[in-house]
């Protein structure tokens, strides 16, 4: 069998170089149905190699009940990729991230106790042990070194905890039980922490001995893999994430890269020597309940789409960035062996007018990136080879450009230079074509054996042939070579796409003919358009929605519910994913009003009073934080809350946080105090730094630090909770001088909330924070204190009812009370893909002939909701659930192969 090994320059197999041009593929977030189809679209891109993470959660929903059948086959997805020439990259965790629930551990796992997530303890790896042991020999057959195509296996992800005691102890484990799990390929790392200041990787320390070390980056790329090049000087170097966009969160508007700087930064990569993992090449979507939560701020709850800027849309569609990315794709998967026995260069090849330039050199060829550095204004510049010549290099469309100077070429040949960018090399041994590309009408120079010859680039989509000293070469334009397809045995020039065989064309609406180029003979022939054998359909007709029933849960006292002797979260009580039902009975002795504050709710919860909804509770549009004024009669009351887990953190520190309605129900108002009194700290007992976070404490130490001090006087002991938002700094609570909580800032800013109780007496009350760094006292008054004055559902008969489409109706229409909705529609299959444009309703979530396809909320910013192709047949039904009874009543079918931000 094969014998992966890898040395400072590539990954090899038997001793042949391996050049990876990879992109991130999650099977989860993909119908089955579909994964040909995006892997074709990844393979047609230039990609030779593809990534996909494993989610424990999605094979081990319930504790010991283990699921890899249809979509969660993934060891079918992994022969998929073989059949179209792709390795993989598996990422088994047992900690995925991937902006995925819970960073892909178990929901189940939150409600055991004794549990240290990402540490080697105890109970964390008695799991872990057991999953990796169900996986990992489900696949240890498809490695190359068993004759398959998993080239690369991942230890956990982004492990930035450097200095925790069992750091090292924890990913080693991981090591051994990947190779009890049967693997002998390379285990890399994703485990590099990025300076908040610079965006720099700072790579772990120390290093987990015989993994290959990794960079997770956007912006940061050429200092980075400078820095691991130092670090480990005899691997390859590796940008497993190139992180092509933040994903989409509720109410925040959507910024995708542009396709431009993608492929500016992409060339970037290969100009240090680094092969790279587009992430995610094809991101899909957030199926089911599975959107998790970012650390960016407190309520940044993922959307249901995981388009992310990919360049394959969320519904198949092919981008902008698809196109500009194959120039680089293309060149690096069929020049590979070029690039992979090459080493950065200095000095090589320099500039005069332009931003930067990287050299590349090797026994076969050399080569010149040149750069802009996203400076848009230089659109040329002249590059002064190591002979001293000067030629002029054009850097449209997108700001860079592969420069190949003393390359040698298959017949012998010396290519001297050539100042136009080339695709690549195409066909077999010395009857290569070499195809170049630059914008239309401009004049390229090429150099063989001192001999040039110009390159006129054609203005048009006809490809220029010519031969110069014995060298077939191809002169198109860029806009062409975005739409040049390499096969085994021709290159395709014109169509759109072109599919698993040569006669899976796509064309551009008014194309009229496109050029086929047969590699053995040596002939460009035209060809042709046929008439459309498929008719463009429109969108089909969306019927009207009936409203199949409204919830009863509020209203009725037939329902069948679970008793409950305490209030608890939502994975303790078995629900782990979406919407769960709470009942309270409350007494009160007489009619008053309350103030109800729910200071353990996560995330959002629909309350109604006796029937009637009075507010929401929690995250987003039209829910709060502060108490909800409500009348209550005297006797029994009834509370029920309809809680809604919008997801739970993908990363950070705070892991696995409770979800549902886990805590009491309080009357309580907000609490008047003084201003914070702000002086300089002197130093912080490091026992309120978590055993998890003490790889902060260096650059606690080496912060300035601040104290923020208020007194709270009470005149009986009563908890209090306090609340703090956008404070862009380490922060300790410390109630009377005793330590409360420390929380680490997760991203730019902080967040938090602490409930004071016991720490608390009659008299005066000393509040102190400790926060590092430079403060602005405004950002103190985004403190806030209740007075959680009384517990009013203390003593109370709490119980809990799962959600689902109810059996019976709670009768007419009444404002504010959750209803299913259903409408029917015909389906043509098409090539396009199909979302549906919700209107009228505000939040639910949908479902399609019985699949789940996620959370709809209209307040932005995906307005658009991806129905697959695979999940739909003739006759189909959409099932839509919204919170409050909202007739969707504005809602269409339409096509959008941009995907589901783009109108």
């Amino acid at each position: 069998m094969a014998i992966v090994t890898y040395d400072d320059r590539s990954f090899l197999i038997d001793g042949e170089r391996v050049w990876l041009v990879s992109g991130e593929i999650d099977y989860f977030r993909v119908p089955e149905g579909l994964w040909a189809d995006r892997l074709i679209k990844a393979r047609r891109a230039g990609l030779n190699c593809i990534s996909t993470h494993i989610a424990w959660n999605l094979h081990e929903p319930e504790e010991g009940k283990w699921d890899f059948e249809g979509q969660k086959d993934v060891s079918h997805f992994v022969a998929l990729a073989e059949e179209l020439e792709l390795y993989v990259i598996l990422r088994p965790g047992p900690y995925i991230g991937a902006d995925w629930d819970f960073g892909g551990l178990p929901a189940w796992l939150a409600g055991k106790s004794g549990v240290s997530y990402r540490t080697n303890n105890a109970a964390f790896t008695h799991y872990f042990d057991k999953y990796f042991a169900q996986i990992l020999p489900r696949l240890a057959d498809q490695q190359v070194t068993q004759g398959g195509n998993i080239l690369l296996i991942q230890n956990e992800n982004e492990y930035s905890v450097t200095a925790m005691p069992d750091r090292m102890a924890y990913l080693d484990f991981i090591n051994q039980l990947i190779r009890r799990g049967g693997f002998t390929i390379p285990i890399i790392d994703g485990n590099v922490v990025r300076d908040p200041v610079t965006g720099v990787a700072r790579l772990t320390d120390p290093p987990v001995e015989g993994n290959v070390e990794c960079i997770h980056t956007w912006d940061a790329a050429v200092p980075s893999l400078k820095l691991k090049r130092l670090r480990q000087p005899g691997a390859p170097l590796f940008v497993s994430e190139f992180q092509l966009g933040r994903p989409a969160v509720w109410a925040e508007e959507y910024q995708p890269r542009g396709a431009r700087d993608i492929a500016r930064r992409a060339l970037e990569i290969l100009g240090c020597g680094a092969q790279l993992n587009y992430s995610p090449f094809h991101g899909g979507t957030n199926f089911g309940f599975h959107a998790g939560r970012l650390p960016d701020a407190p309520d940044a709850f993922q959307v249901t789409s995981y388009d992310a800027g990919a360049p394959i849309a969320e519904g198949g569609g092919l981008t902008e960035a698809y196109y500009y990315t194959r120039l680089i794709n293309v060149l690096a998967d069929s020049m590979g062996s070029y690039f992979a026995a090459s080493h950065e260069d200095e000095p090589g090849a320099s500039i005069q007018n332009a931003s930067d330039v990287m050299n590349l050199a090797g026994p076969l060829s050399r080569w010149a990136i040149v750069t802009n550095n996203g400076r848009e204004e230089l659109r040329s510049l002249d590059l002064r080879l190591p002979t001293g010549q000067t030629i002029t290099v054009c850097l449209e469309p997108f700001g860079a450009a592969a420069i190949p100077f003393d390359l040698r070429l298959p017949g012998g040949q010396e290519l001297d230079y050539c100042s136009l960018m080339p695709l690549g090399l195409f066909g077999k041994e010395d009857k290569r074509l070499l195809v170049v590309h630059g914008p239309a009408g401009t004049v390229g120079e090429i150099s063989i054996d001192g001999k040039t010859q110009s390159l006129p680039v054609p203005e048009d989509d006809t490809p220029m042939l010519l031969e110069h000293q014995g060298q077939a070469i191809c002169v198109v334009n860029t806009s062409l070579a975005m739409r040049t397809w390499p096969l085994e045995d021709a290159l395709v020039f014109g169509p759109e796409f072109v599919g698993e065989t040569a006669e899976s064309l796509r064309f551009a609406r008014k194309a009229t003919s496109y050029f086929v180029y047969l590699l053995e003979e040596k002939k460009l022939q035209t060809r042709k358009i046929k008439s459309a054998t498929s008719v463009r359909h429109a969108p089909p007709k969306l019927r009207s929605w009936n409203r199949l029933c409204i919830c009863p849960e509020p209203v009725s006292g037939k329902l069948a519910w679970q008793k409950l002797d305490r209030p608890k979260d939502l994975d303790k009580l078995g629900s782990h994913y979406g919407y769960a039902w709470y009942r309270v009975e409350l007494e009160e002795v007489r009619a008053r009003k309350r103030n109800l504050y729910l200071p353990e709710c996560a995330d959002r919860a629909s309350l109604y009073l006796n029937g009637v909804l009075v507010g929401v509770w929690g995250a987003g549009k039209d829910a709060t934080r502060e108490p909800i004024h409500v009348d209550v009669k005297k006797g029994k009351n009834v509370l029920v809350a309809l809680v809604d887990n919008l997801g739970r953190y993908a990363g950070t520190d705070r892991l696995g946080e409770p979800k549902g309605l886990f805590g009491h129900v309080y009357d309580a108002r907000l609490l008047r105090t003084n201003k914070f009194k702000l002086t300089t700290g002197e130093s912080y007992p490091k026992r309120i730094v978590p055993r998890t976070l003490c790889h902060l404490t260096e650059a606690l130490d080496a912060a300035p630090l601040q104290s923020a001090e208020l007194v709270i006087p009470l005149t009986k002991v009563q908890p209090i909770q306090m609340t703090f938002e956008d404070i862009p700094h380490h922060l300790a609570v410390f109630c009377n001088e005793r330590p409360v909580e420390f929380f680490a800032r997760p991203s730019e800013t902080n967040w938090g909330a602490v409930t004071f109780g016991a720490d608390l007496k009659k008299g005066k009350n000393v509040i102190r924070l400790l926060l590092w760094g430079d403060v602005d006292p405004k950002c103190l008054d985004r403190v806030k204190f209740h007075l959680l004055e009384e517990p009013l559902s203390a003593g109370a008969g709490w119980s809990y009812r799962p959600w689902s489409p109810p059996e019976e109706s709670a009768g007419e229409p009444i404002r504010g009370k959750s209803s299913w909705f259903s409408a029917q529609f015909r389906y043509v299959p098409s090539e396009e893909p199909l979302f549906l444009s919700l209107g009228g309703a505000k939040k639910g979530h949908l479902f399609l002939n019985g699949h789940n396809l996620g959370r709809f909320w209209t307040l932005g910013p995906q307005e658009y909701y991806y129905l697959p192709e695979s999940w739909l047949q003739e006759d189909n039904t959409l099932l839509l659930f919204e919170e409050h009874g909202l007739a969707p009543t504005r809602c269409k079918l339409e096509f959008h192969t941009a995907g589901p931000f783009e109108a």
